[in-house]
């Protein structure tokens, strides 16, 4: 089905050159960086010589690490290397198109923004992930981007009544503008546990775009931190079609440097009988700033919902800044629903009880930084795994 690829290659390369880079009056980038993200900006990465490469140690050494059991890792959306548990087949995009045609054009066919519209551009970068059913499985997936333009595409196609621990790492190297897109194709009473981490080195661009696709009696815990020194852009979207479902989503982002963290949510309630609650937390430094918008929809016919969402932000700066737009949508009218948003300065009467039993300052800020990071990662199974995310982070 090389066909298929190619069409939707084609048919995204259009897209993407009818479509303007992001603007004043685009509201789904409200608070954003345009300039970062801009094409003057993004001009050198395009013309695959940015001339800013940089080394992050903590990046290097764990991209080496990246190679392990039960891993997955894509280099510039190819298929590097792969030591794959029981239950789980991995493909190449073109065999995915062989074997999985209507599931491939149905991920392609989400695309609807300039950035991961660029990455359908380039249909054939990336895997495509089979989890058979009633597997249990736990699989580490690494994404790594080197190149001036580097893509992927990853689906996920989580088998019924399976239980997937899915831990996954991105790394954007110098120099690098990296556009992935992954989807999540949920089997009806499956079970997924994921996080994530990313991380980015200066002179680079982040984006990435999940979606989830949620069924009857599907649970999803769902975590993920971004750090680095990098202008990011990450867009979740989560299709909940299906009742007796529930997700619960949390994200972290450390923010130095003066870059903007740009986080975009969408909680689409289409079935009744399910629950939905996202997290958001952000630690500020430097003039570095946080802009959040998310959504919750509840369709007419989705009574019984349950959804909530809330943004809290800690400004270590005085030049730190954080925006965030909570948008509710709300056409049914037996449901439970609400938002929050608070922005604060680290509290005095912590610090004072941190620095009365003898932690210096930057120690006292880094352990409160950090407990208001781990609350991102409560619900985890695996508490070994959050301590090698606590790692990464700090």
């Amino acid at each position: 089905m090389e066909n298929l690829l190619l069409h939707i290659s084609d048919s995204a390369k259009k897209r993407f050159a009818e479509l303007p880079f992001p603007h004043r009056k685009d509201e789904f980038w409200r608070f954003g960086d345009l300039k970062s993200w801009g094409v003057d900006a993004l001009f050198p990465f395009f013309q695959n010589h940015s001339g800013r490469n940089f080394k992050d140690l903590k990046i290097e050494s764990l991209e080496k690490s990246l190679h392990a059991k039960n891993s997955i890792v894509l280099f510039d959306g190819q298929i590097l290397f792969a030591d794959l548990p029981k239950g789980v087949k991995v493909l190449s995009m073109g065999a995915a198109a062989e074997d999985f045609p209507e599931r491939v054009k149905s991920f392609y066919g989400l695309a609807d923004g300039k950035f991961d519209i660029l990455q359908a551009s380039r249909a054939s970068a990336g895997a495509y992930v089979k989890i058979d059913d009633y597997a249990d499985v736990e699989l580490n997936v690494g994404i790594v981007s080197k190149l001036g333009i580097s893509t992927a595409g990853v689906v996920f196609d989580i088998g019924r009544g399976s239980s997937l621990k899915l831990n996954r790492k991105y790394l954007a190297f110098g120099g690098s503008f990296c556009a992935v897109h992954a989807g999540f194709f949920c089997g009806e009473k499956s079970r997924l546990e994921s996080t994530s981490v990313k991380l980015s080195e200066g002179g680079s661009r982040a984006f990435e775009r999940e979606d989830f696709d949620i069924p009857n009696g599907v649970e999803i815990i769902d975590a993920f931190a971004q750090v680095g020194a990098a202008p990011s852009r990450q867009e979740r979207n989560f299709e909940i079609r299906g009742a007796d479902s529930c997700v619960d989503t949390r994200a972290f982002a450390l923010l130095r440097g003066g870059i903007t963290h740009d986080i975009r949510t969408r909680q689409m309630h289409r079935a009744g009988n399910s629950k939905s609650d996202l997290a958001v937390r952000a630690a500020i430094f430097d003039s570095s700033k946080l802009a959040f918008s998310g959504l919750i929809r509840v369709e007419e016919c989705a009574q019984k919902t349950e959804s909530y969402q809330s943004c809290r932000s800690l400004l270590m700066s005085e030049k730190a800044l954080a925006q965030a737009s909570p948008i509710l949508e709300i056409c049914a009218n037996d449901v439970a629903c609400s938002h929050g948003c608070t922005v604060a300065e680290p509290d005095p009467e912590e610090l004072f009880y941190m620095f009365q039993r003898g932690l210096a300052p930057d120690s006292a800020m880094r352990l409160m930084v950090r407990s208001f990071a781990e609350s991102t990662f409560e619900k985890l199974s695996d508490r070994e795994n959050v301590e090698q995310i606590m790692s990464l982070i700090f």
